[in-house]
């Protein structure tokens, strides 16, 4: 019988067509037309940056240079070019630079917030989404560079930097900055620009450095980001949509009838329930069919994909059926106008459908993760990283569970027989 009522379901939800094509292609529409302008404002120079940049030493710069000034005194040159070349290395050490004129600058105070944590608390800092970028020093890093550019030495420094993929327009301004600071740095230059004796002849050589996210994934690009957000956010539009034609259902009698033949409401909530999910998988596999012709978006585990897709539908079904009691309760449509018109924009927001709300604090970023859109796009976001299903299990099981607490509160917001107007 469940099949049989999941069929009717099914029948009277798509006899509209236009207005399921439309909740089927609009979204689509809308991620073409925000994709390529919330890029360029995603890039305008003018955008507010609030970065927090970790930087986490294995070594001691200062014992670098006095190991390398130990180095310098079996050096055969003359003594005044020796205690000229130490004066001028140890006022252009690299990572005091970095410190302390580039991230910690009077000019980006308003923009970067520097901190210095020890090496055993890397793997903590690393898993706190706190910071956007975490620059880790090897150990004698400033030694190796010294002998690189003055002795020759082949052996290059590298820094490691570590960039957060969930602060994808910060992480790339510190990331440049970095980046231009290593391309820029030549402790050869520094010294001829200071005067430093041109009978020394040294080699020329910038410093090289390692970018990798956090947890070393590739960030996802902005178009990549608004294609899940969007589409997280019209999958819920979904849930109105189904609950006004129900309820058109029980205007036209046919519910009544329903009533007459002593159909269980579980059975009739369940098929509601059933059809909505089959409705949600169908919009969001089309939706991001036409993403990966498109645009490129490509899902590296297919088996992740359609479960955390299953999952969110679970949950759209579950407010599709919880709409449905509320609007049969109230023999209105008006709680579903309510959510299409305002709940929905209220969840997009706070899910990060528009911009990424983890740059604006943890509570802001545990808050979206509450809602199912937000829930749905970590995971989705987590699937296009590279992440396994295992380190994104519980965004999962909270859109499960979501979904079928609010289909239990739907049995018991669902008016009673004796109830019905």
């Amino acid at each position: 019988m469940i099949g049989q009522f999941i069929k009717k379901q099914f029948l009277i939800m798509i006899r509209n067509k236009q207005e399921l094509l439309l909740l089927l292609v609009m979204p689509f529409t809308l991620i073409s037309i925000l994709g390529f302008a919330l890029t360029s404002v995603m890039d305008s120079k003018k955008m507010d940056i609030q970065a927090k940049v970790a930087i986490v030493e294995h070594g001691n710069e200062q014992k670098d240079f006095e190991k390398f000034a130990n180095d310098v005194k079996n050096v055969q040159m003359p003594d005044e070019e020796k205690e000229f070349l130490l004066k001028q290395v140890e006022k252009m050490m690299p990572i005091s630079i970095l410190k302390q004129e580039i991230l910690g600058s009077k000019e980006l105070e308003p923009y970067i917030q520097m901190a210095e944590f020890q090496p055993s608390e890397l793997e903590e800092i690393r898993e706190n989404d706190k910071y956007t970028v975490i620059v880790e020093v090897p150990e004698h890093f400033s030694y190796t560079l010294l002998n690189h550019l003055i002795f020759g030495e082949k052996t290059k420094p590298k820094l490691s930097i570590y960039v957060n993929e969930g602060k994808e327009i910060t992480a790339q301004f510190v990331q440049e900055l970095i980046t231009e600071f290593q391309e820029q740095y030549s402790l050869i230059s520094k010294l001829d620009q200071a005067g430093l004796n041109e009978s020394l002849e040294l080699p020329v050589a910038k410093v090289k450095g390692e970018m990798e996210t956090v947890t070393k994934r590739e960030p996802i690009n902005s178009f990549t980001y608004y294609t899940v957000g969007i589409s997280v956010m019209f999958v819920l539009y979904l849930a109105s949509y189904i609950s006004s034609h129900a309820l058109q259902e029980k205007q036209s009698n046919a519910f009544h009838r329903l009533l007459l033949a002593n159909v269980p409401k579980n059975l009739y909530m369940a098929a509601i329930f059933i059809t909505s999910l089959i409705i949600a998988f169908f919009q969001l596999s089309l939706l991001y069919a036409l993403a990966a012709v498109f645009y490129s978006v490509k899902w590296p585990d297919l088996i992740s994909f359609i479960i955390v897709t299953l999952a969110l539908c679970v949950a759209v079904g579950g407010i599709g059926t919880f709409l449905t009691s509320l609007s049969y309760r109230i023999n209105s449509d008006n709680v579903s106008i309510f959510f299409s018109s305002g709940v929905v924009s209220i969840l997009a927001f706070l899910g990060g459908s528009y911009f990424p709300v983890s740059q604006m604090s943890e509570f802001m970023h545990k808050l979206g993760d509450m809602t199912p859109n937000g829930a749905g796009m970590t995971a989705y976001l987590k699937i296009l990283q590279g992440y396994d299903l295992s380190q994104f299990i519980w965004p999962v099981i909270y859109l499960c569970l979501f979904g079928f607490v609010m289909f239990v509160l739907s049995l018991l917001v669902f008016p009673k027989r004796g109830e019905m107007a």
